[in-house]
């Protein structure tokens, strides 16, 4: 026998509000990690810049070489210290501002493009810092 309209079950507004509660949730949920998926290569690469200038400051450069992850066959620690030591066309690094993190122009890409101002000159460092495992480079485009 077929069910009519009068044989439905009566509204259960508790029930309705728990399902409501939980698409709601479900739905948050989701945006929040769209947006952590988004910004998460950002904060990556500033918190490496960070660690990097911070230990320049410092004059720890053994420790900034280190976050570098330089391969030293390819860059040795005698060319890091030419452009990051206190003969380095920086000089001395007493402060840093990190003026951008950014995709490089035409979006896609495998890292992010750092902009540093350092000691106040008008001229950012440009860097690279590859977001699977935060190696970093200079940016050269």
């Amino acid at each position: 026998m077929p069910m009519t309209l009068m044989d439905a079950s009566p509204f259960d507004r508790a029930r309705a509000r728990r399902r409501n509660w939980i698409i709601l949730g479900v739905v948050l949920a989701g945006l929040i990690a769209f947006a952590i998926h988004w910004y998460w290569p950002y904060y990556e690469a500033r918190k490496t810049v960070n660690q990097f200038m911070t230990a320049l400051v410092k004059g720890n450069y053994q420790e900034a070489y280190a976050i570098w992850q330089a391969n030293p066959q390819e860059y040795s620690m005698d060319s890091f210290m030419q452009d990051w030591g206190p003969s380095s066309p920086y000089g001395v690094i007493k402060t840093y501002n990190i003026q951008t993190v950014t995709v490089p122009p035409g979006g896609d890409a495998s890292g992010m493009v750092v902009l540093v101002r350092i000691n106040g000159i008008h001229t950012d460092a440009r860097l690279w810092v590859q977001n699977s495992n935060q190696e970093m480079s200079f940016y050269q485009f």
